[in-house]
């Protein structure tokens, strides 16, 4: 008896909390988009001042509200900790997606991290929910199995024994697939493999989500503008084409609101996960490791056994208890950082990437300059190998053309604010706020400077 009173009285406590939390908050919009395109880079929209036609979707959204100069994301600057970042409000170190991929050298570290269940700290769509709000995703990272209203999650996009599109059909909400290829008048089974049909579909989805479920908050990931970037470089003509496609992509969504109904009501939030650098050689640190006896590869060039290994930019132990063994393999990556390779990379220790809260496996991590980017390969047994590639990400989360994009505008968010450098930590708990919403698991903090103080919109 005693402990079901107890019981009873945290409830009546949690429903004052909540209650006294709601009133306290105001809702300020009852609908949020949240927009990553992928290598959004603030250079994409500040140089575009120079050109009065070019992106009517993002200048239309930008010049009713607010743009910064640039936000500081996730260490490493990579897609899935980025996202998870973007979603959560905390750092790597804290929300468990550390990189694109799991740590696997034997297998070439080729699964990425697609499931929810990877995630160890609650997520928009589970703050929202709690509060008795909708949420819902098109093609974010990380969501396959997310608890959402509507979902259509970033699948394996060559998955085996099935096409993308049974496992996209699998793991998204029943009939939402079938709906939007119907909507399309078709869509081949590996027509994903195009960066521009990918966007596209998942362009298709957030409109009829958008048109006939109106979510509270919803989250799509926009992905042409990374697959260009990289095949041909920042600020090249085939990177400002793939803009453009995204920015018409962006008008549809809005004109998706004006349709449901719901564009007074509704703040957009246009991000990204990463900036971009140009690149031209590659680096391959497993060259190193194997040259000091710590891995060793078969006679098909893959790792076959090893006491280090790399994973990406990251350095890692087998063993990451072996300290002395950890302290020796950095010692060596140190003397070549300033001998023969000084200039092209230096080493980030493990006390930096404990303040980026980044990454709690890696030894250390290898920091290239400009023009280089970090491989966990060892293709042509040679440190630096020529690459195909023009632009690389995935480097100190500090370095300006690492920093992404940042337009807000719409309900709840005041026009004209001077917006320098953003934390990606804090659009989460911005996002939370405008639904009046509290997100205490946030290492972010609401940007009340960018939002109204004006009463809150009717609640629908």
């Amino acid at each position: 008896m005693r402990g079901r009173l107890l019981m009873a009285s945290a409830l009546i406590l949690a429903a004052i909390f909540v209650t006294t939390v709601t009133a306290q908050t105001p809702r300020l919009a009852d609908h949020v988009v949240v927009i990553s395109i992928d290598g959004f880079r603030p250079q994409m929209y500040l140089d575009a001042d120079r050109s009065p036609g070019a992106l009517p979707a993002l200048r239309a959204l930008w010049e009713a509200g607010s743009r910064a100069e640039g936000v500081e994301v996730a260490y490493p600057s990579m897609t899935y900790p980025s996202h998870t970042s973007l979603a959560t409000g905390t750092r790597p170190v804290r929300h468990g997606i550390t990189s694109n991929t799991k740590f696997d050298p034997l297998r070439g570290s080729s699964a990425w991290y697609y499931e929810h269940e990877a995630m160890k700290v609650p997520a928009l769509w589970d703050v929202v929910r709690q509060h008795g709000l909708t949420a819902a995703g098109a093609s974010w990272p990380v969501t396959v199995g997310a608890t959402m209203d509507v979902l259509f999650p970033e699948s394996n996009q060559m998955p085996e024994g099935e096409s993308w599109l049974e496992r996209a059909r699998r793991d998204s909400t029943p009939g939402l697939v079938d709906a939007v290829v119907a909507d399309l008048g078709g869509f081949g089974p590996r027509d994903n493999l195009s960066a521009v049909q990918r966007d596209r579909f998942t362009t298709a989805v957030a409109e009829r989500i958008v048109r006939t479920h109106r979510p509270n908050v919803l989250l799509i990931h926009l992905m042409e503008t990374d697959s260009v970037q990289h095949a041909e470089g920042p600020g090249t003509p085939a990177a400002h084409a793939a803009l453009a496609r995204v920015d018409a992509h962006i008008g549809r969504l809005v004109r998706a609101t004006e349709e449901a109904g719901i564009r007074t009501r509704t703040a957009f939030i246009i991000t990204g996960d990463h900036g971009f650098s140009r690149v031209h050689t590659l680096i391959q640190p497993n060259v190193i490791l194997r040259e000091g006896g710590w891995l060793t590869t078969g006679a098909d060039g893959r790792i076959s056994a090893f006491e280090v290994a790399a994973h990406a930019t990251a350095i890692r132990l087998a063993n990451p208890a072996d300290a002395a063994l950890a302290a020796r393999v950095e010692a060596r990556f140190r003397e070549l950082a300033a001998g023969r390779y000084k200039g092209i990379f230096r080493v980030v220790s493990r006390a930096e990437l404990d303040a980026f809260g980044s990454y709690p496996e890696a030894a250390f991590f290898i920091e290239p300059a400009e023009g280089y980017y970090v491989s966990d390969g060892v293709a042509g047994g040679e440190v630096l190998v020529g690459t195909t590639r023009r632009g690389a990400h995935g480097f100190l989360s500090t370095e300006p053309r690492m920093h992404t994009g940042f337009i807000a505008a719409g309900a709840g968010i005041r026009p004209g604010v001077p917006l320098p450098l953003l934390r990606q930590i804090d659009i989460a708990p911005t996002v939370a706020r405008l639904l009046g919403v509290p997100m205490p698991s946030a290492d972010g903090v609401p940007m009340v400077g960018l939002l109204q103080d004006a009463a809150p919109v009717p609640r629908r």
